[in-house]
């Protein structure tokens, strides 16, 4: 079985949620976002093409319910996959008006919506459609943005969320380990790409957080494109990004090889990278600001490409999807936590190795009560492969 939240947990994340929301002042709370469903029902589906979503009182929130399309009937009520915890109304699209069987989604919610509430909505995972649909039922509430109360819960991870996450990453490192074997004249993006793929779900990977990207020499410069045709010659740039995930749960590791005999600006521009990554991770403790971690990096930064702009965020949360707050941008005051984690990504000016590639690098930490744990231990530094 996959593993999956306990149901104690579930209603302290619902518990949690419901209080946030309730200091501002949101009576009811309608929550839409494919990753906030789970993280609130333990409910899991692989398509959100129809409307899905928890809904509960703010007063009440051991009542909440799970509302979900008949086709995902047997995922939401069957130990399939990840089942919701929570009771669950099924409706089923085109039934019969006045049958047996529920047509209408929000005949459910009906029951937990009253004159005039103001009604939370996580905005930044809805769809404007699922916007206008909650307006048009209920004209006399106001809607209230709830992303933050979600994202406030989320911040910090459990125990179980943290087993997942410490999991997730070790399966990365793991296949990340196996490159250089991998890597000979000739290979594709494509192919290595796959391979890591393999390499993951053999470990237990359910899923990736995004598509593996794989850049081979000035490619690399394009740090989101997805991995090609394009073959491995010798002495060329090789950068990774992969991010397999387990429960839904995200990786997010970044390394970069060199095929063949590396350029001095390559090992230069290597050592660099680590000073600068190691400056945002000695910023990491209990009560700093998130943004630190990018001061202390572009300090670092503007001491050694002076001519260069300074960077503008040190990494990012993770958690269900790769990017979760908080950012960290130097105007982030969000004050770290224990047991949050955190995605550190700082690098140098993209024209530090001109002709060469792009020199990334990423690694995932859990902020603990005086500092951080590394959750991807691998070599941080240029990984030589010989031709």
């Amino acid at each position: 079985m996959e593993p999956r939240p306990s149901r104690e947990e579930i209603y302290q994340r619902l518990s949690s949620v419901a209080d946030t929301a309730g200091s501002s002042g949101v009576d009811v709370l309608i929550i839409v976002d494919p990753a906030n469903v789970y993280y609130l029902s333990g409910f899991r589906t692989t398509l959100h093409t129809r409307f899905t979503a928890v809904v509960l009182r703010t007063v009440g929130p051991e009542a909440a319910t799970l509302v979900v399309p008949s086709i995902d009937r047997l995922l939401a009520l069957e130990p399939h996959w990840y089942p919701s915890l929570l009771h669950t109304e099924i409706y089923y699209e085109g039934a019969t008006t006045g049958g047996p069987l529920q047509s209408d989604p929000f005949a459910f919610v009906d029951q937990f919506v009253h004159h005039g509430d103001t009604i939370g909505v996580d905005w930044e995972g809805a769809a404007y459609r699922q916007i206008q649909s909650i307006t048009a039922r209920y004209p006399s509430s106001r809607l209230h943005d709830a992303t933050g109360a979600l994202h406030a819960a989320r911040q910090v991870k459990s125990a179980w969320e943290l087993d997942m996450l410490i999991r997730a990453n070790a399966i990365a490192v793991d296949a990340m380990k196996r490159v250089p074997g991998w890597c000979r004249e000739g290979i594709t993006e494509v192919e290595l790409a796959n391979r890591l793929d393999d390499a993951a779900r053999e470990q237990g990977a359910g899923g990736f957080a995004y598509p593996t990207l794989i850049g081979f020499g000035q490619k690399s410069l394009a740090a989101h494109a997805p991995p090609t045709e394009r073959r491995l010659e010798r002495d060329r740039i090789v950068t990774v990004a992969f991010g397999p995930s387990l429960a839904g749960y995200c990786a997010d590791i970044v390394r970069t090889f060199f095929f063949g005999s590396p350029p001095a600006l390559a090992v230069e521009t290597s050592w660099n990278t680590v000073a600068i990554q190691k400056a945002a991770l000695d910023a990491i403790r209990p009560g700093a600001r998130a943004g630190e971690t990018m001061i202390a990096a572009n300090r670092i930064i503007a001491d050694v490409y002076p001519d260069a702009p300074l960077a503008g965020r040190a990494g990012h949360s993770l958690g269900l999807t790769i990017h979760e707050t908080p950012s960290l941008t130097p105007d982030n005051d969000t004050l770290l936590e224990p047991n949050m984690v955190l995605a550190i990504e700082p690098r140098p000016p993209a024209a530090s190795m001109v002709d060469i590639g792009l020199y990334r690098h990423c690694d995932v930490v859990r902020v603990t009560d005086n500092g951080y744990d590394l959750l991807s231990p691998l070599d941080r530094g240029l990984l030589v492969v010989e031709a």
